[in-house]
């Protein structure tokens, strides 16, 4: 059985999400390592605290995470609609925020995308992993950042 997530919890100040700037590290190594649906799971115990607008953002991330689960799972309607939701929640932290080069995982999730509607519903399953991106990360940038 899925775990509960409690609701209405109130909300991370800036300290409170530098201070869970960890758990976003292990999500991206997670992210970064093809485990998404872990990521995915991950990065969700802080986004749902979080304030905005790093909620956008760690909500974006985890669109693109949830994108790959439904991809492994040959599921073309998640795919593209996820990775279109993500690029429009993530292009505006571009080029980076929070140590993440979001200049670049934009792009790559455009590419990821173009290619999934090129391959159509019929040929999702030829989707050439390396299309995945990857995203690169600066804990210690992180961590500096002024937040909220």
């Amino acid at each position: 059985m899925a775990k509960r997530r409690p609701r209405n919890l109130p909300l991370l100040d800036g300290d409170g999400v530098r201070e869970r700037i960890p758990v976003f590290a292990q999500a991206i190594r997670e992210f970064n390592e093809g485990l998404f649906f872990e990521s995915h799971e991950t990065l969700e115990d802080v986004w749902i605290v979080s304030p905005w607008p790093v909620r956008n953002f760690f909500q974006g991330i985890i669109q693109v995470a949830a994108a790959f689960v439904h991809l492994k799972r040959n599921e073309y309607p998640g795919t593209h609609l996820l990775l279109d939701e993500a690029v429009r929640k993530l292009e505006n932290f571009v080029p980076r925020y929070l140590g993440v080069d979001v200049e670049r995982l934009v792009g790559d999730t455009r590419r990821a995308r173009e290619e999934v509607l090129a391959l159509g519903e019929n040929r999702l399953h030829l989707f050439d992993p390396r299309l995945i991106p990857r995203i690169e990360f600066d804990e210690a940038e992180a961590g500096a950042e002024t937040l909220v």
